[in-house]
């Protein structure tokens, strides 16, 4: 029977056309193929609002928030929530175990949020859920222009967003900023006590004259025709005209606008958008998932472009965020990479093997890029930074298949053999050793489809793309390699290039061979050296992004005052006009921007919030040089607001990558007692500043805050009839304004809302409130007492305990496990009684992600060792094999430590991945030596021999792998230099140490059961 390499030589012309559709249908998927900055995350998180007007902290904590969090842990797979409650709202983040069904424990979720919501005070909100919480706007544009109003600013950005709408690819703009109006109607209430009408009153009567109720049909002479009675306000005249009341005694008449102002006037807590420092609004629009952003971003850019045209030129059109252009950078940058690396990696075969070989053996590079880019659009797995990073990461490797079977079959021509049996013969003789090797590589990267963590679904595209493209490159290496080398290999000379080289190694593994114990001796004080260095390295999860991107936090001490907001905002922008490295910022009052990033977390609208989003010059900066990082220089605008803002807090942040940590160092303090707790946070803060290392301490702590409390004398108002209800629901309106319908003029919709003019103590305590049941009415100070309380303004709670958090900033030079081991020391020195200390920072993270990585090793180890077991049907010679991967530490170790990397998320990723490729030197190796035994050689002249013979093509693949790593190391990028340190330095390093120490370790190992 004709083998499958016989049959793809015999019939090459199908083979080659096959490769050819393959490259077509690659370069096809790759220019269609979805295109992001960054991978998609699904996090299993939701956030769930209710709105409780005018209710207390306390009192929303204990009557909405811990009802929704007894609720939400009875669902399958909750993992923890946390939450706050303030004035008036009550926010829940719940988090699911990951690996949870989503779909359905959010289904579930919303089941029980619509049983419960009648277990609520009635004046509660319908309870929000979104668990879309890491959607990621593509395009924020700001309109903003001196001198327009908001309304204006809105007209223009819903123009735009008209034309933007019918663009393929888009599945929405929303436009963020507009400020809401509201006809409100201020009734005056010393003018309302001389009435027998309450505020409820009011909003009743405004909303009886102010509905539509079908009205049916009659009988016409062409059939049925409806009936229409008109009911709605048409103007705000009529709003002011409406009849309240009729005097008995001569019929006169008392209109709305004879005891109330009514106006327009913008929404009380309005949020609030600014460019620089102009009123903005945002556009902002959201790609589809399924789409090449790239090419949709070109329909969108010259629709801007064509509408700009038509506007007015003082007009500001500020790209706030344009993905297109980020991903199409970011793509074209790591393109430029991989290109290098794949023109550095043919070099090296060119190099090693000559022109013609070299050919050969680079169609496997593109030919498994091509296949790759076709399984990836396939498979649904979008180019982003990490897919094209793992095609970096495979180049190298894409190669040593054919290079392995090149040289087999280069070996067999110059022994004089015919073209077509040295192709097959070649081929044959090293396809299995080829085989176990792609499945150790395979198998190595396996485990990590399976992290079960933000942080391994993040990078679950880079072991699927490894996989992928290495069984590309097999099949290549079996069936295309062969055909090719049929048409064009010719019988060389001898190979004078390498003979030095091979001598050194020689001459090396001979003084090994004859003092085995001193080559054993010197590998395990490598091993224990190298766990010296990594002490050294220091921790970190994951670096910071590679954007230009940098926010700040801003928190309000005026609580509720979104007007102080405000001003702290202006304050700090004046501040970032004197920065020569900021190129613009946007800012918002009263929440969050659109998430122009996906790991920033989204908070709830509160007045006493803000954020402001700067775009840096990273190019100045870098050229200048002022500062050595954008940390250094993140760090001196933090000292720069800590020391111009008083009236609140401002924390400039770098944006993180995977999963956000804030702080590197936490600690979370738990227990029953609000108060305790923020004078536990006092001393743990103590503490810190004592340590070596720490900056930037601060706490989540509010401190309490005076309220007014109306205090109801329950047995006087039961006297007038007047129940707890009629003076809360009195109060409320009075205060904070009760909805009573909505005018509609044209396409705009205006809330009314009725309040009162009272804006004191003395006139709220002279406010009359009326008895629903006997319609008597009394002054509040009659019935009840109004006295100044403190509270606590927020209540925040982790896993249904209260909580507050306690944050520290690390120096350089120091680390964030340091600090927490320093601060564990001196524990006992707290104050804790009733109190629950944890620490949940950056070693927290690192622990728990690490520990999934570590978990994964420990499956590679035993895959790994199952195929060797099946090619080598030994347990001793597989154990061998696996001594190579404790030689790749000794060199990822070394190699990080030397580039000054700490060991990271992604350096541990790289280490852990060099598990499936070191070995494969050390299985072409003893495949050999085994090869030898069976011939009758002896053990040490086998291993010298198979040294001897396999030392090129085990040079040249890691040369290949090495060399195909090198622009991604001196691509400056944060997070993939070292995870390209880790893999670089270790396959290195393994390399040449397997070259002396796996024969020394055989020969003492299988001496005894072959002797010449």
């Amino acid at each position: 029977m004709q083998s499958p390499v016989y049959t793809a030589i015999k019939y090459r012309k199908i083979a080659l056309f096959v490769l050819v559709v393959l490259l077509a249908a690659g370069a096809y998927n790759y220019y269609v193929s979805p295109r992001q900055e960054n991978p998609g995350i699904n996090a299993p998180i939701a956030m769930i609002t209710v709105t409780y007007p005018g209710a207390s902290p306390t009192e929303v904590e204990s009557l909405v928030t811990e009802k929704i969090e007894d609720a939400a842990s009875e669902i399958e797979g909750y993992d923890y929530s946390s939450s706050y409650s303030r004035n008036s709202v009550s926010v829940i983040i719940m988090r699911l175990a990951y690996g949870t069904d989503t779909q359905r424990a959010w289904q579930k979720l919303r089941e029980k949020m619509d049983k419960l919501q009648d277990d609520l005070p009635a004046e509660c909100s319908t309870i929000e859920i979104d668990t879309e919480l890491v959607e990621t706007a593509g395009v924020i544009i700001g309109v903003a222009g001196e001198g327009y109003t908001y309304e204006a600013l809105y007209e223009y950005a819903k123009l735009l967003r008209d034309e933007l709408s019918e663009i393929g690819g888009i599945s929405r703009f929303d436009i963020d900023g507009k400020q809401e109006k509201n006809i409100v109607v201020e009734v005056d209430y010393r003018l309302l006590n001389q009435l027998d009408l309450s505020l409820e009153d009011i909003v009743q009567i405004i909303q009886m004259q102010n509905v539509e109720i079908p009205s049916g049909s009659l009988e016409g002479d062409g059939g049925k025709i409806n009936v229409r009675t008109e009911g709605s306000f048409e103007s705000v005249k009529n709003i002011e005209n409406i009849i309240i009341g009729v005097s008995p005694d001569n019929g006169s008449v008392m209109r709305l606008s004879d005891l109330a102002e009514v106006s327009y006037e913008l929404e009380e807590s309005s949020y609030k958008v600014k460019e620089g420092h102009l009123n903005a609004v945002l556009l902002t629009g959201y790609f589809r998932e399924d789409i090449n952003i790239v090419l949709a971003g070109k329909a969108v850019d010259s629709t801007i472009r064509a509408f700009q045209n038509q506007l007015p030129d003082d007009l500001v059109f500020e790209r706030i965020l344009y993905q297109p252009d980020t991903v199409e950078e970011a793509v074209r940058e790591f393109s430029m990479n991989l290109i290098q690396g794949i023109l550095f990696v043919i070099a090296v075969v060119f190099v090693g093997m000559g022109m013609r070989n070299a050919v050969i053996v680079s169609t496997a590079i593109p030919a498994s890029i091509f296949a790759t880019f076709t399984m990836m659009k396939i498979l649904e797995i979008n180019i982003h930074q990490i897919s094209i990073a793992a095609l970096i990461v495979a180049l190298g490797m894409l190669v040593d298949n054919g290079i392995v079977i090149s040289d087999a079959i280069q070996v067999k021509l110059d022994s004089g053999e015919e073209r077509m049996t040295a192709c097959v013969e070649g081929t044959k003789s090293v396809a299995v050793p080829v085989l176990t090797s792609t499945f150790t590589t395979i198998a190595a990267f396996m485990p990590f489809l399976f992290l079960d963590s933000i942080a391994g679904e993040y990078i679950v595209s880079l072991p699927q793309i490894i996989m992928i493209s290495l069984t590309a490159s097999y099949l290549v290496a079996l069936f295309i390699t062969p055909s090719m080398a049929y048409l064009f290999f010719r019988p060389q000379s001898g190979r004078v290039k390498a003979s030095k080289v091979i001598l050194f190694f020689e001459r090396t593994l001979a003084i090994g061979l004859q003092k085995k114990l001193a080559v054993v001796t010197a590998v395990i004080l490598s091993l224990g050296m190298t766990i010296w260095t990594g002490t050294l390295l220091g921790l970190q999860f994951f670096p910071y992004a590679d954007t230009d991107m940098v926010y700040m936090s801003i928190e309000s001490h005026g609580f509720g005052d979104i007007d102080q907001t405000e001003e702290i905002v202006d304050l700090v922008s004046e501040m970032l006009d004197e920065e020569p490295y900021v190129v613009g910022y946007t800012a918002s009052v009263g929440g969050d921007l659109p998430k122009f990033y996906y790991t920033i977390a989204q908070r709830a609208p509160s007045d006493d919030y803000g954020q402001i989003m700067l775009r840096i010059d990273l190019k100045r900066l870098e050229q200048e040089a002022v500062y050595e990082t954008l940390t250094d220089y993140v760090d001196m605008l933090q000292r720069k607001v800590d020391a111009v803002i008083t009236k609140g807090k401002v924390t400039v942040t770098q944006i993180e990558q995977a999963e956000p940590i804030g702080a590197p160092v936490r600690v979370r303090l738990t227990g029953t007692d609000m108060d305790r707790l923020g004078q536990a946070a006092e001393e743990v803060k103590g503490l810190l500043s004592a340590i070596g290392g720490t900056e930037n301490i601060d706490d989540d702590f509010e401190q309490r805050k005076y309220a007014f409390s109306v205090g109801l004398n329950k047995t006087k108002a039961s006297l007038f009839g007047i129940s707890n209800y009629d003076v809360q629901n009195e109060v409320s309106i009075a205060l904070r304004g009760r909805s009573a319908g909505v005018y509609r003029s044209g396409a705009f919709e205006y809330p009314i809302r009725v309040k009162s003019n009272i804006g004191m103590k003395g006139e709220l305590e002279n406010l009359r409130i009326k008895s629903a049941v006997t319609s008597q009415k009394v002054l509040l100070k009659e019935i009840a007492e109004i006295n100044l309380e403190d509270e606590l303004p927020v209540i925040k709670k982790y896993n249904r305990r209260f909580a507050v958090h306690v944050y520290s900033e690390v120096k350089a030079g120091y680390t964030s496990s340091q600090i927490q081991k320093a601060l564990d020391r001196q524990r006992e020195t707290l104050n804790l009684q009733g109190i629950k200390l944890e620490f949940d920072g950056e070693p927290e993270k690192i622990g728990e992600n690490f520990g999934n990585v570590a978990e994964a090793a420990v499956y590679a180890v035993v895959a790994v060792y199952l195929i060797l077991l099946i090619q080598f049907k030994s347990f001793v010679q597989p154990v061998i094999i696996l001594i190579t991967v404790p030689l790749a530490v000794v060199g990822s170790i070394l190699g990080l430590y030397v580039f000054g990397q700490k060991l990271s998320f992604m350096a541990m990723l790289g280490m852990v991945s060099l598990l499936g490729i070191v070995v494969n030197n050390a299985i072409v190796l003893i495949d050999f030596i085994n090869y030898e035994l069976d011939q009758g050689m002896c053990v040490e002249e086998a291993c010298t021999r198979a040294v001897e013979k396999r030392m090129r093509p085990i040079i040249l693949s890691t040369g290949t792998t090495v060399i195909g790593l090198t622009p991604l190391v001196y691509s400056g990028s944060m997070l993939f230099v070292p995870m390209a340190v880790a893999l670089m330095s270790g396959l290195l390093v393994s390399t040449l140490l397997t070259l002396i120490v796996i024969p020394v370790i055989y020969s003492m190992i299988m001496k005894r059961l072959h002797k010449c």
